[in-house]
This record gives structure tokens, sequence and C-alpha cells, in this order.
């Protein structure tokens, strides 16, 4: 059976003051009526039989109240962050051997559903007939220096949809992103994940073999999970696993993709007027160019002769910064103490 984990537990702390412990970014909307984890559930539920959703229990309420229809049964409480490959390895669980799992990010948009169907649908039949952990790779449209990127190696089918990860590779500086961008062998690590659940265990077992170990323990005695998960390593799956394993295979994609990373990323999305800004909530302004405006108090703020700004403003607080530099705001929430 192919079943789908929806990843959903995280906070998105470099969308603040918007993105926050009481409402993460996946319950938020961004160009659209519908918040992007109600957008995630509908487009896997056109490609999968089965949604499972691993989040927090503090997160519970929030899917009950943005997802009312989605069955309280197939929500996985992750007992604390522990980072992406023990959330995947928690989901697991919940799996049979021969199921496939496709594993994605509950707060990625994505465009043109026809052509992602399609691209998921071809990573599934790959990992139904091979031993293999198959990652969706996206192609680039630009020398971003924002993702992680997937070099590619040989071809592995007829139709050349699916090929050999050669390496992955760190975020590079931008010289680095424009000769990936150039040899057109390089993708974008989108973090959607397809494979046989017996597949991903057996690479566990090697790879991260300590985690291993903990979900067949928590398998055994469920009861004691809060003790267990508390023991099991902090690293994500593609440190922990996806970058370890000599068996990995990537789909390249083409559908517009964008995991609304930084406030940089939400510009790209939204519309801009004929000034070059995007524009969400009350604003006067007058001589203001290429920037990002979002106001989600009731506040009318007025803003005069600036270009090229970022200037968010929410009940948690108010973030002003150049666009290119939104990312340095991690650096803003460690002086608050998070």
């Amino acid at each position: 059976m192919v079943k789908t984990l929806i990843m959903a537990g995280g906070i998105g702390e470099r969308l603040w003051p918007v993105s926050s412990e009481k409402r993460p970014k996946q319950f938020h909307h961004f160009g659209s009526a519908k918040t992007m984890i109600e957008e995630t559930i509908e487009r896997m539920e056109k490609l999968t039989g089965e949604l499972l959703i691993i989040t927090t229990r503090e997160q519970f309420p929030l899917i009950q109240y943005y997802t009312p229809l989605f069955k309280g049964d197939n929500v996985i409480f992750e007992p604390a962050g522990r980072n992406t490959a023990p959330a995947i390895a928690l989901g697991s669980t919940r799996f049979e051997d021969d199921d496939i799992m496709v594993i994605v990010p509950s707060d990625h948009i994505i465009r043109d559903e026809e052509t992602f169907l399609r691209t998921m649908k071809t990573a599934i039949e790959y990992a139904g007939k091979h031993e293999a952990l198959v990652t969706i790779g996206i192609t680039p449209t630009s020398p971003n220096t924002g993702y992680g990127y997937i070099e590619r190696g040989d071809c592995l089918n007829e139709r050349e949809e699916v090929f050999a990860v050669r390496k992955f590779h760190e975020k590079p500086d931008y010289e680095t992103a424009q000769q990936y961008f150039q040899s057109g062998k390089f993708y974008w690590n989108s973090g959607m994940f397809v494979w046989k659940k017996k597949v991903f265990d057996s690479e566990l077992s090697k790879h991260l073999p300590e985690l291993y170990e903990a979900m067949l323990e928590l398998k055994k005695n469920p009861s004691r999970i809060e003790e267990i998960y508390e023991k099991v390593p902090r690293i994500s799956i593609d440190y922990g696993l996806m970058e370890k394993s000599s068996n990995v295979a990537t789909v390249p994609a083409n559908f517009y993709w964008n995991d609304i990373g930084s406030w940089d990323a939400v510009y790209e999305l939204l519309h801009k007027d004929g000034n070059g800004n995007a524009v969400i909530g009350k604003f006067s302004t007058h001589d203001v160019k290429n920037c990002l405006l979002v106001n989600y108090t009731q506040t009318r703020v007025g803003i005069s002769s600036i270009e090229g700004y970022i200037v968010v403003m929410s009940g948690e607080g108010t973030l002003v910064c150049r666009r290119g530099e939104s990312q340095t705001i991690k650096e803003i929430i460690k002086q608050q103490g998070g």
C-alpha cells in the first residue's frame, strides 16, 4: 500500500513574527485562500490511499481547527523535536514492511499540480520496483544559495526520468550556485522522499543504528515513547541517512516549488504592483519600490522613500530588514531567547 507521511511539527522561525509557536507557518496562507497544510492534504489525497500527519501535541488543536475532517487516529505525536530523521523513523512505525512511504513537508508551496502528481507517481513506481531511497530534485530556476543541492549521476530508467544521486551538496556560495545552475546536473533538495518501508529500515540499521534500535524498542514498549524518544540522536534525514547511503535515486521535477524558507521566498511568491512591491495588509506608501510589506495588525502603517526592504508586522512583533538578508532573522530570535 502507498501511504503518505506529512511532516507538520516545525515552527518556521525564519518567518517570524508571523510564524510562531502559537501558529507555525504551515497554518498560514501565502497567496492562497487555504493554509499550506490544507493544500498539502488535498494534493496528497489525490495520490495515496492513506495519509498520516506527524506533529506535536501542542499543534494538534491547530490541525483540528484547520483540517477538521482529518482523522485524529492518523495523527502521530512526536514527544520532542529531534529533527527530521527521528520524526520520519517514528512515522515509519505506522507502516508495514511492504508499504511504500511518501514523505512530504506540510509547509511548501507547489503549483502545477498535474506535473507534481506525475512526478510523484514516477518516484512511487521506481521505489516499488527497486531497493532504493528516492528523493525529489527540483530543477533550479536560478543560482539560489538558500538550498542544498543534489548532483545527479547515471540515468536509471529507459524514459530518463530517474537518476542515481552522485552526491549531496551543502548550500553553496553564489559563484558555486551559478556553476550548479549552468551545468544542468544539479537540483534543489526538496525534502520529499519515496521508499519502501523495509528499504528504509535496512538503510536506517546501517547508518543510524541507534535510532533503528530505538524504533524496535518503541514497537515493543509503546508506553515508553517519551523515555525512548528522548535518547534518540538529534539529526536530519539528509545528514543521517541520505548523504551516507549508496543507494539513492532522484526524480527531477519541473513543477513550481517554494519552501517558504524566508521572507525573501515569500516576496518571490506574491504578486507585485507596478512599483515592484508585494503588499499584504494596511499600508500607505510614498516612493516605495521593490519591497515586501506585510501587516497582520489592524493599524495602518505609513512608509516613505525606501527601496528593497522587508517590513513585517504582527501581534508578535515587527521585522525590518533589507531584501536578501532575511535569513539573519535567526540571530534576532536568539537575542530574544527564542
